[in-house]
């Protein structure tokens, strides 16, 4: 789990997700430096009530492979659509 994205790169991971990528997956395999395991399945929390994502878990076989961990300019963010200020993986 090496190379953490750049702050452009978070920014543009979230240009990717709110233009309508509906896949986190998918906007980060557009990002370099990400290299998630295989996984088989994936679970998202949330900050509160808001559409801010807080943490993304893989897991492969209900074992952790790898946490994002999602930071906002704001901590915690309490209202919709947050800036993203940076992501990481764990």
């Amino acid at each position: 789990m090496e190379d953490i994205p750049s702050i452009l790169d978070t920014a543009k991971f979230r240009h990717l997700v709110l233009d309508g990528v509906n896949s986190i997956e998918t906007a980060l395999a557009s990002l370099q430096g990400f290299a998630i395991p295989e996984y088989d399945e994936l679970s998202l929390t949330y900050y509160g009530v808001t559409n801010n994502i807080a943490t993304v878990v893989y897991s492969k076989a209900s074992v952790v492979v790898a946490t994002l961990t999602l930071t906002y300019s704001v901590q915690p963010p309490v209202s919709n659509d947050a800036n993203l200020v940076n992501v990481t993986i764990s």
